[in-house]
């Protein structure tokens, strides 16, 4: 088939969950089918297109709306828009992430591709981009939410320190459910990457034709070897994500001071770009930060426990997946273990409250048996359930039928 992949960034290999993820779904798509990948970009990400291009006939940008390059003045420029953005959101009741992707150049672009390439179906990720589905011209269409909103925007604001926070995501959920419930229906098929996440936006839509689980992770060939003496507790994340940020800063502040009371020497070495500064001069704290890496298995072979500490945000955390199929021992919350594991399939450690997390933290660092058999148990939990041949088995039929149907 051919197959049209719209983009809120372009897919990119790990830059962070979400770009990781619709890079590894083109590739493995593009194995049976004919792919062309239509993606808002900027200038920085050149050098990201030869990789892309290597699995699509043709990669297509299209400029962020209103994106104002460097500088000091572009970066007062990009504030000023930011309010902006959060002014017409609340005067249109629109979420300020949709008004980032507002974009007449976009539609276009669409409409172009459809009648340079005409696709049997177009593949939307993201829900912020669900809009464009006025521009797919009764071409079958999916929407791949990847992280639904409806999920993760209350939990942020359950999860905000003060009581304005907490009212400015209620109002922010609330416009995503408006926005959602008028475009969601008019797609083939909505998927989500979890159980939990398709039962949130069935609730609020009864009669949508979703499919769960739609989520997989690339499976390194090998796993590292586990050292006797383990120091070191890993966390990989995207800091443009702000549960992200929540989560680093939970961990060193609650969490880190209570296993560096039992273990001295324990390290927490945190990777990915522009993580919160306070992190980067703690060092004397048992921090380090490495910034961004572009070898993701390297890294998780580096330390000896993962942790996910994410206290909220919805879909799947990717982290930890690909810690899982590194065969790297995880402790994360229930949120992080969301749509992956119950604490009961004996491949992972879950726990919610500070105490409790660093105390699973420093047991695993005392046990080495133990560390080797949970990494093994999770790399297996992912072998059987999270593979991209069973993700693309299953989007090939719902494909299919919505072409089928169209006839």
């Amino acid at each position: 088939m051919r197959i049209l992949i719209a983009t809120p960034y372009l897919p990119s290999p790990g830059a962070d969950g979400g770009g990781t993820v619709m890079f590894n779904l083109i590739k493995n798509l593009s194995s049976h089918h004919t792919i062309t990948c239509l993606s808002f970009a900027g200038s920085r990400d050149m050098p990201k297109l030869a990789e892309l291009q290597q699995f699509c006939t043709e990669v297509i940008t299209v400029p962020f709306p209103g994106a104002a390059g460097g500088g000091a003045f572009a970066k007062l420029l990009n504030l000023a828009r930011r309010v902006q953005h959060n002014i017409f959101s609340i005067a249109t009741f629109t979420p300020v992430v949709v008004r980032k992707c507002l974009s007449h150049a976009m539609n276009e672009e669409i409409h172009r591709a459809i009648k340079k390439h005409n696709p049997d179906v177009i593949h939307i990720c993201f829900p912020q981009m669900a809009h464009y589905i006025e521009a797919c011209q009764g071409v079958p269409a999916v929407m791949d939410t990847l992280d639904a909103a409806l999920v993760g925007v209350f939990r942020r604001a359950m999860n905000a320190g003060n009581l304005l926070a907490r009212i400015y995501y209620l109002m922010q959920w609330l416009f995503w459910v408006r926005y959602e419930s008028r475009w969601f229906p008019r797609f083939g098929k909505v998927l989500t990457v979890t159980s939990q996440d398709a039962a949130a936006v069935k609730m609020v839509m009864p009669d949508l034709n979703v499919y769960a689980n739609a989520i997989a992770v690339d499976i390194p060939l090998h796993t590292s070897s586990v050292r006797d003496t383990a120091i070191k507790i890993g966390f990989l994340a995207s800091f443009g994500h702000q549960p992200n940020v929540d989560a680093a800063l939970y961990f060193a502040e609650a969490v880190l001071p209570l296993v560096r009371k039992k273990l001295p020497l324990a390290e927490f070495v945190v990777a990915g770009k522009n993580p919160p500064l306070s992190l980067l001069d703690a060092k004397e704290n048992g921090i380090t930060c490495l910034g961004f890496v572009d070898d993701v298995p390297a890294f998780y072979g580096s330390v000896d426990v993962v942790v996910a500490p994410i206290r909220y945000g919805g879909g799947i955390k990717i982290k930890v997946l690909e810690a899982m199929a590194c065969g790297k021992p995880v402790v994360t919350t229930s949120v992080g273990a969301e749509g992956i594991a119950e604490a009961d399939d004996g491949a992972m450690i879950i726990a919610d409250d500070p105490s409790a997390f660093a105390e699973a933290v420093v047991t695993l660092f005392s046990d080495k048996a133990r560390r080797i058999a949970l990494g093994e148990r999770a790399r297996e939990l992912i072998e059987r359930r999270f593979s991209w041949q069973r993700v693309c088995n299953d989007l090939d039929k719902i494909y299919a039928e919505m072409v089928r149907v169209k006839k």
